[in-house]
C-alpha cells in the first residue's frame, strides 16, 4: 500500500471552496465535483464520504494549473 502523509485537518467539499478560494471568485462545487470525479486533485474517500486535506488540494491545483511566464 502506498503511505500518504496528511498535513492537516480533513474538510469536506464545502468547507474546502470555502478555504481556498475568496467568496468573489469561488468556483461552484460542481467544479468540484467534477475535479473530483476526474481525479484532478486528492481526496480521502472513507465509505460512501469524500474529504480533503487543504494543502495536498492546493499543492495539486497549484501543479496543475500554474502557467509560468518566459524566460528571458
Amino acid at each position: 500500500m502506498t503511505e500518504v502523509k496528511l498535513s492537516g485537518k480533513l474538510v469536506d467539499a464545502k468547507q474546502l471552496l470555502e478555504v481556498l478560494f475568496d467568496e468573489q471568485c469561488r468556483p461552484s462545487l460542481r467544479w468540484l465535483r467534477t475535479q473530483t470525479k476526474n481525479k484532478a486533485i486528492p481526496f480521502i474517500r472513507l465509505g460512501h464520504l469524500i474529504f480533503f486535506d487543504v494543502e495536498m488540494v492546493r499543492a495539486a491545483l497549484a501543479n496543475r494549473n500554474l502557467v509560468r511566464g518566459r524566460q528571458p
